[in-house]
């Protein structure tokens, strides 16, 4: 298809990468905690992200149909996200992958990103906090791990920059 924008038409181009899905780093297995090679602790909440932690979220709905999944998307919350408005911050969500070290953006596991990019009042010296939560689509996620049978899944928060706060993680979907 050619576009036309502005009585200029643009070239009609392949674009391969459009629908092309990571691949999982690890081979697809029903319990990720079994082929770690290190302890994993499983994290309590509310906590500071000042390491990694990993925690077990429970699925409310598993092996859901097509049309089910097309009508709602499986969401990932990290609720009560509590950070200095001023400050950098940065935390990376990997899914059923405890060993998160090596597993990049272009894998998978990996679910996404927050970052807070600070926020300064000159006029302000009084130190903003803000309370938010991220929420991230983990229904294609599921689907690449193979996971969707799964009752439950391993949830790893990777701190990268600044302190922040983790009120909790749950699963919900989303229409």
């Amino acid at each position: 298809m050619n576009y036309a924008i502005n009585r200029y038409k643009y070239q009609d181009v392949d674009l391969p990468w459009l629908n092309t899905r990571p691949t999982p780093n690890a081979p697809a297995t029903k319990k990720p905690l079994l082929k770690s090679k290190k302890a994993v602790t499983e994290a309590t909440f509310p906590l500071t992200l000042n390491s990694a932690v990993t925690a077990t979220v429970q699925r409310p709905k598993v092996s859901r149909s097509k049309k089910e999944k097309e009508e709602e998307e499986e969401v990932l919350v990290v609720d009560g996200i509590e950070f200095e408005k001023d400050r950098y911050i940065k935390f990376d969500v990997y899914v059923n992958t405890p060993e998160h070290e090596g597993v990049g953006p272009g894998a998978s596991e990996f679910a996404g990103s927050f970052v807070n990019v600070p926020h300064k009042h000159h006029h302000s010296k009084t130190k903003m906090t803000m309370v938010t939560k991220l929420r991230l689509g983990i229904t294609d996620l599921l689907e690449d791990l193979k996971a969707e049978d799964d009752e439950s899944v391993l949830v790893t928060l990777v701190p990268r920059a600044g302190v922040v706060k983790i009120g909790g993680l749950g699963i919900e979907f989303s229409s």
